[in-house]
């Protein structure tokens, strides 16, 4: 016998989805919205084996393309840096630099209560909070096998003006 949802109290938390799989896909309805805005076309590499969450390229000259690693974590507050805590593998994959698609890390901020997440309104969706964005190209090889501290820059948002700028200068071969 199947129980009808309309017999669930209307302020019960959704049953089928937990939270850190409603923030996953969040954070990529995030970052598309983001690729979007920038003109750029997205993809999700299947599977996952390399760190790679979504790669995004443009129609530049030389086709540029950029890989991500996509995290999300409550908004920390405070500081000028949020740090996050990476497992090892992400943070081993990320600091790899002789790539032909350069690689980040883009770090999804959201509201405590998921009920904020989100606000429509007949002229606007709003997306809370904010995402950051990290080079670790070059970065030296963990000694931990677990995790490690990655600090981020909240002067790294990532904006599509902040997307489009990394595209132009992968496609002019210069560093991120």
């Amino acid at each position: 016998m199947s129980q009808s949802t309309s017999n669930l109290p209307r302020t019960a938390p959704l049953p089928w989805v937990a939270r850190p799989n409603r923030q996953e896909q969040f954070s990529d309805a995030f970052l598309l919205a983001i690729a979007a805005a920038a003109g750029c076309a997205s993809s999700r590499p299947v599977p996952d084996n390399d760190s790679i969450d979504w790669t995004l390229s443009c129609r530049l000259p030389r086709r540029p393309k950029l890989d991500i690693q996509l995290k999300s974590t409550i908004y920390p507050g405070g500081d000028d840096e949020i740090r996050y805590r990476l497992k090892a593998k992400n943070y081993d994959d990320l600091i790899l630099s002789d790539l032909i698609a350069p690689r980040i890390l883009v770090l999804v901020t959201v509201p405590r209560n998921v009920e904020d997440w989100l606000c429509l309104k007949p002229d606007a969706v709003l997306l809370r909070y904010c995402a950051y964005w990290k080079s670790l190209a070059g970065g030296l090889r963990t000694s931990n096998n677990k995790s490690f501290t990655v600090p981020i820059s909240r002067k790294n948002v990532l904006t599509p003006e902040a997307l489009r700028d990394m595209m132009v200068r992968i496609n002019n071969g210069e560093p991120l």
